[in-house]
Parts: C-alpha cells; sequence; structure tokens
C-alpha cells in the first residue's frame, strides 16, 4: 500500500470512528444510558480504534469469518467482507 493510500485509509477509519461515537453520543442521550455502560462502550471503541489503527500500520488485517445473527452481527459481517 503506498503512502498516499495509506494516509487515505487512516483518514477514512477515523472519520468512521468519529461517526460511530457521535452515533453513540444520540443514543446514549436518547436511551439515557448511565455513565458507567457508556464509559465501557466507548472503552471498547477505544481499543477497536487502536487495533484498526495498528493493522493498518502493519498492513494485516485479519478476515476471521465468525458467523453473525443480530443487525449488529451482520452489519459487521458486511464490513468484515469489504476490502480497503
Amino acid at each position: 500500500m503506498h503512502n498516499t493510500e495509506t494516509t487515505n485509509t487512516t483518514r477514512i477509519v477515523r472519520d468512521t470512528f468519529i461517526d460511530m461515537a457521535l452515533y453513540l453520543e444520540c443514543l446514549f442521550l436518547l436511551h439515557g444510558v448511565n455513565d458507567i455502560l457508556s464509559e465501557d462502550i466507548i472503552h471498547c471503541m477505544e481499543e477497536g480504534y487502536s487495533k484498526a489503527m495498528k493493522n493498518l500500520t502493519t498492513k494485516e488485517i485479519s478476515k476471521a469469518g465468525a458467523k453473525r445473527r443480530t443487525a449488529v452481527d451482520r452489519f459487521l459481517k458486511k464490513l468484515e467482507k469489504e476490502t480497503i
């Protein structure tokens, strides 16, 4: 992957995580999620972001294929099938 491609991909991943955080914030506000739960959820997102960025820098993208059943799982499966 060229440096420009890496930079663009990194920017896309970062922007996507920003969008997800904003969506979650909206859900937290709409449904009154307590602070402990929101801290745990955001901590998981932080770990996911760190892992994604590390994979981009080491060029190792995992292709683990678990069977998905829930709406979130179906969405994750769709993302796993996409190539960057």
